[in-house]
């Protein structure tokens, strides 16, 4: 009996160790299929029963350093460095850069890089050589664009967050009437192709739709279509390649002027997933986008950024936060002149992160009457009670007559009231003008170049008397 009872034994150890080696297989094909979160409690497992074993403890620090824990992922990839796994310096500038240490993130590149060719150096000469990871190159791109936009983080004062549910997240942003609306891609005609997820922007008329759509080659590319005189729709047709750089263009939202358009795209000009870019049009198209850098993207998917000028209010959406199901919605109070962080102030990587909304407040500051504003239903219109809705310097509201102290200043006030009313009268000429010109009417095409410097020109006049309302009123722009 004694000896049945050692060849069973021995048979469930050896059974054990089978499901055990399965278990473990099962969790690096996990692993490779991208599903880390399953694939962590495995190893987690493995590894309390062998803590030293070098490749469990990176694949260890892999999975939480791909389900957005870099600084504990670093413990693990840490051990697998010192017992000089080859890749592990790759993943330890992946957790670097995720945590925007950028330069410590360049510098385990190069150290990665001459780890593959010091091995390859000690290899035979027909042994099979080491190669440098595809996603390293990536990375290293990533990196550098991640170094320079850490040098120009802007400083703007981010109002408030939200978690919302990732489906149509963008119906929690309240525009204002005259910054137009974002929808559903369901308002699009039954024939008309769009991308899924995504959000198709119209502006006050309604005549004029931007929304992302498959092209050819099944990338994601920003389309444009007018309504016509009879109710139909325009032939849909590309904004231009100029704005696809590379990779998928998505989520855009254009400014009531006409010709700022802010939109998400991943390609090579891009840190994360998804970056928020902005183009302006003149008459030949839009022009070369620019990645707007610096807190609005981060090393993940950024998107639909979304401006309301009548009430200085701001939107857009991440991922940062890595909040699974849903994402993240900051609110901010733009402004008409970039301002950045010195490249040496403390905490810069914070900002530049928002760790803490709260932290970009000017002493003091008080935004529950602005907020409560944005999400009442009588948002984007005249309250009883305000004169008129101006933005001082720190962020400061002011809403009366009585909240300027001298004469000098309430007559640059309505200066300058008469001059935003000027500018709203011809940017709703110049949206009848481009809904002619795209019925047919191609004669009015020297109306609408007239018209589009008119605005910039009215546009420029406003910056400079709102500044004249700011120094009139005693207080410094």
């Amino acid at each position: 009996m004694r000896v049945t009872g050692h060849i069973i034994a021995t048979a469930l150890a050896l059974t054990c160790g089978t499901m055990s080696a399965q278990t473990l297989d099962e969790a690096k094909q996990m692993m490779l299929d991208g599903d880390y979160a399953a694939a962590l409690p495995i190893f987690e497992k493995a590894l309390a029963a062998k803590p030293k074993d070098a490749s469990l403890n990176q694949w260890v620090g892999v999975c939480l350093l791909r389900t957005g824990e870099p600084k504990k992922a670093e413990r693990y990839l840490k051990v697998a460095d010192e017992r000089k796994v080859l890749e592990a310096p790759r993943y330890l500038a992946e957790a670097a850069f995720e945590q925007y240490e950028f330069s410590k993130a360049s510098d385990l590149l190069d150290r990665y890089e001459e780890g593959i060719e010091t091995a390859n150096k000690k290899k035979p000469k027909k042994a099979a050589k080491a190669k440098k990871s595809p996603e390293a190159d990536d990375l290293r791109r990533r990196t550098l664009l991640g170094q320079a936009m850490l040098d120009r983080v802007e400083k703007i004062v981010v109002i408030d967050s939200m978690a919302v549910d990732r489906d149509e997240f963008f119906k929690h942003y309240h525009l204002s009437p005259e910054s137009g609306t974002l929808n559903s891609t369901d308002v699009m005609p039954e024939d008309f192709e769009v991308a899924e997820p995504s959000e198709v922007y119209m502006p006050q008329s309604g005549e004029f739709r931007i929304w992302s759509a498959p092209d050819k080659d099944e990338n994601y590319v920003l389309m444009g279509a007018t309504r016509l005189i009879d109710g139909s729709w325009d032939t849909p047709h590309p904004l231009g390649s100029v704005l696809d750089a590379g990779g998928d263009s998505n989520y855009p939202f254009m400014m009531s002027d006409g010709v700022t358009l802010y939109y998400a795209n991943n390609g090579p000009e891009s840190i994360g997933g998804y970056d928020i870019f902005i183009s302006r049009k003149d008459e030949n198209g839009f022009l070369k986008p620019q990645n707007v850098g610096m807190p609005y993207n981060s090393t993940s998917d950024d998107y639909l950024l979304a401006i309301d000028e009548v009430n200085g209010v701001g939107w857009w959406a991440t991922d940062r936060n890595n909040l699974g199901d849903k994402i993240t919605i900051y609110r901010f109070i733009p402004s008409d002149l970039r301002v950045n962080y010195p490249v040496d102030s403390h905490g810069l990587a914070s900002n530049a992160r928002i760790d803490s909304y709260r932290t970009t407040w000017p002493e003091g500051a008080d935004y529950s009457e602005l907020l409560k504003r944005i999400d009442s239903a009588e948002y984007g219109s005249r309250q009883s009670g305000h004169d008129f809705y101006f933005a001082m310097p720190g962020n400061r509201i002011i809403t009366s007559w009585d909240d300027l102290h001298s004469p000098a200043a309430r007559n640059a006030m309505e200066d300058y009231l008469e001059r935003k009313k000027e500018l709203s009268d011809r940017l709703a000429e110049l949206d009848s003008l481009r809904r002619k010109y795209a019925a047919g009417e191609h004669n009015v095409a020297g109306q609408i170049t007239s018209m589009e410097q008119e605005t910039e020109r009215l546009r420029t006049a406003l910056r400079e008397i709102s500044n004249k309302v700011v120094r009139a009123n005693g207080e410094a722009r």
